[in-house]
């Protein structure tokens, strides 16, 4: 019997220890974990399968708990258990997304959900793209087709102007230094409180470029510090006026795709030039999951596309397109859930959760101590402890008071000059009784640090 064969064998019994290890990961009402255990050393000799429990233990043990709908601090939450087990499903097969022929039902449905989200988004048939191993390689991969991709690869970028909102993630500007652009070619447009884009202000900077520059503009479908959304139509209104390319942030926000009730703020995306999603972040899929559409096959195929000679067959390979060349098979994950709930439930789920956090920003309006910032577009409420935290100190001691607690627990946020909490509800389990349970409990972390 070969070593794989004796492997092999063992899978049976320790099936039940990894469904074991996996339930303990949504049953968890603890988010943080009360030590984060000592790593055992690279042994010269291997441990074998049959010891693969105790390492899964140790993992589950010494890791944030993404399931519990105490951790809402940031856009992350565990995946759809439907979700994780046919990552294991994916994992095995180690399908690539390179090649048509190493992922054939995968290359099917990448191309399948691809047309999915341009009907769901409202983008029409002359919509396409594909997926990307997350929002910053997204990202990057429509700032490339911004400047002229492959195609463009002969002409001086100095040309360039990007103008984002000064919430926009960092994740772009880094893209923008990646594709050659020095800081003057990258400008922040001023914003409401809440991190919206004011057009305003867009208008002013598109008018004062110099001339001969050409402009790509990006608006946010849900800010990452507010979970804000922009005027996206007046935004692609402007970028008409001025001959601006028009990327669509959609990272977090993309998920409206499927919202009943808050469909408006899609209003205008059909008249952008690129769009990113992030399944990862709202449709509970696990990392790294993501989608760049662009508007025009043509343009996909100019911009980023380049033949691959070390396989021809009668259909295109998917790595054919963008930056990455070897990729997993994500979108039979993302495939897979929604196959499992169905878009209905996935958006009931997200107009919960919007509407649960219209009811915390309520109660800590009625707080004497937590202040919200900003009403509230989306699924993030950021709010102040008392009086305003330049430092952060004061937040990162509640913070810890939290995390000991074993409950609640938010993250700090920069935005502007003072330092904030923020909380992202995003948890499928989350209930009012959470939201009045998270304003306690921070309200009493306050007055131990007072």
């Amino acid at each position: 019997m070969s070593a794989l064969e004796f492997e092999l064998n063992a899978l049976p019994g320790i099936g039940a220890d990894l469904l074991r290890e996996i339930t303990r990961i949504y049953e968890s009402s603890v988010p943080m974990p009360t030590a984060v255990h000592a790593i055992p050393s690279v042994p010269k000799v291997g441990r074998g399968m049959a010891r693969l429990p105790e390492l899964w233990a140790l993992i589950v043990d010494s890791s944030s708990r993404l399931a519990s709908p105490w951790m809402s601090g940031h856009m992350d939450t565990a995946p759809h258990p439907a979700a994780a087990l046919t990552q294991a499903v994916v994992a095995a097969l180690n399908n690539n997304l390179l090649f048509r022929e190493l992922s054939p039902f995968a290359s099917d449905i990448e191309e399948h959900l691809i047309a999915h989200f341009t009907r769901a988004l409202g983008l029409g048939n002359d919509w396409t793209g594909l997926f990307a191993s997350g929002g910053s390689i997204a990202g990057l991969t429509a700032l490339f087709a911004a400047v002229g991709g492959y195609a463009g690869a002969g002409e001086g970028r100095d040309r360039f102007r990007l103008l984002m909102p000064e919430s926009a993630h960092v994740s772009l500007r880094k893209a923008a230094i990646v594709l050659g652009m020095i800081e003057r070619q990258i400008q922040r447009i001023d914003c409401d409180d809440a991190g919206r884009l004011d057009p305003a202000a867009l208008e002013q900077s598109l008018r004062q470029l110099p001339g001969g520059a050409r402009p790509i503009v990006v608006s946010v479908l849900g800010t990452t510090i507010h979970g804000s959304v922009d005027d996206i139509a007046a935004v692609a209104a402007l970028c008409a006026r001025y001959g601006a390319w028009h990327h669509v942030d959609a990272i977090h926000g993309g998920a409206l795709a499927y919202s009943h009730h808050h469909r408006h703020f899609l209003s205008g995306l059909d008249q952008a030039d690129s769009i990113t999603l992030g399944p990862q972040k709202w449709m509970y899929v696990p990392r790294v999951s993501a989608i760049c559409l662009l508007r025009g096959q043509q343009r996909l195929d100019d911009a980023l596309g380049l033949p691959l000679p070390y396989s021809i067959g009668e259909r295109p390979h998917r790595g054919r397109w963008g930056l990455q060349g070897s990729r997993p098979a994500d979108a039979v994950v993302l495939w897979a859930i929604l196959q499992t709930l169905g878009t209905d439930a996935l958006g009931s789920i997200i107009d919960r959760l919007i509407g649960l956090t219209t009811k915390f920003h309520e109660l800590l309006t009625e707080s004497q101590t937590l202040v919200p910032t900003h009403k509230p577009d989306l699924n993030l409420q950021v709010f102040r402890i008392g009086k305003a935290d330049r430092s952060g100190d004061r937040l990162a001691a509640i913070q810890e008071r939290l995390a000991a607690a074993g409950a609640t627990w938010m993250s700090i946020s920069r935005w502007r000059d003072e330092v904030l909490m923020r909380a992202v509800l995003l948890s499928p389990s989350l209930t009012e009784a959470h939201l009045r349970q998270f304003v306690r409990d921070i309200e009493k972390a306050a007055d131990q640090t007072a």
